[in-house]
């Protein structure tokens, strides 16, 4: 009787390892933005970041788990191995980046000024232009302007509160990523009637990878070479009426 109860709990140990071997634990920011992430309360974690993360995870023969976490408490939860990577990041802004391993880049991030045509090539052209912004949001090309009273700042709470305000008027300029204007075109395809572009600087997106975690920065990257390479990550990106850069 004691062989056959320590054969079944040496059996059930070892289902219960495999099945959690399998699982890649992906932490994703709290407070991105739709198509970003929807809803960040419901049950079932929805969006473009969550969609391409479970590709990885499908291409690495794995199923996605999903936590929301807080923005300072990423980079923690990473270190401990409490999650094994997280694919909205850039080394351009990522903390202990000597800490954590990351994957090749999956898509650029662009940011971008949206405003009437003809729009200036330069932003020091825009001087005494009041420009939408995001509370709390650090923008390093504009950011000496703003404090130097070249350009007035005016906060809001939502990207799409700023595109909302500036579709019906209240606003003629916002600095946003093109990967908003592009979802918001879906239901509003006037947002870019009569208005320009002014590209303003490029962000390499990537997975931050534990190195306490599940997997590893090669896996990962044979993952992102795979959905890249097959077309996976365009059709992610199409969905959301983004394009893939």
């Amino acid at each position: 009787m004691r062989l056959f109860l320590l054969a079944t709990i040496l059996f059930a140990t070892a289902i219960a390892f495999a099945f959690d071997v399998q699982e890649v634990r992906i932490g994703i920011p709290a407070g991105l933005a739709p198509p970003l992430l929807f809803d960040e309360k419901s049950p079932q974690t929805k969006g473009l970041v969550a969609e391409y993360a479970a590709a990885l995870a499908q291409a690495m023969g794995r199923t996605a788990t999903f936590s929301i976490i807080t923005r300072y408490r990423l980079d923690s939860y990473l270190l401990k191995g409490q999650v094994d990577m997280m694919c909205y990041t850039s080394k351009v802004w990522a903390s202990n980046q000597d800490q954590m391993d990351f994957s090749k880049t999956l898509f650029s991030k662009r940011e971008i000024i949206l405003g009437p045509e003809t729009m200036p090539k330069k932003v020091s052209d825009l001087k005494g232009k009041t420009i939408g912004t995001m509370l709390q949001y650090v923008y390093p090309k504009l950011d000496p302007l703003f404090q130097s009273k070249q350009l007035v700042r005016e906060d809001s709470l939502s990207e799409e509160a700023n595109l909302k305000k500036l579709l019906n008027g209240r606003i003629d300029y916002i600095v946003t990523d093109e990967i908003f204007v592009d979802y918001f075109k879906l239901k509003h395809p006037k947002i870019d009637r009569n208005r320009q572009r002014l590209f303003m600087q490029e962000y390499p997106i990537s997975c931050a990878v534990s190195r306490k975690g599940r997997v590893k920065e090669k896996e990962v990257n044979a993952a992102v070479d795979k959905i890249k390479s097959d077309g996976t990550l365009q059709t992610i990106f199409k969905k959301y009426g983004a394009t893939l850069r």
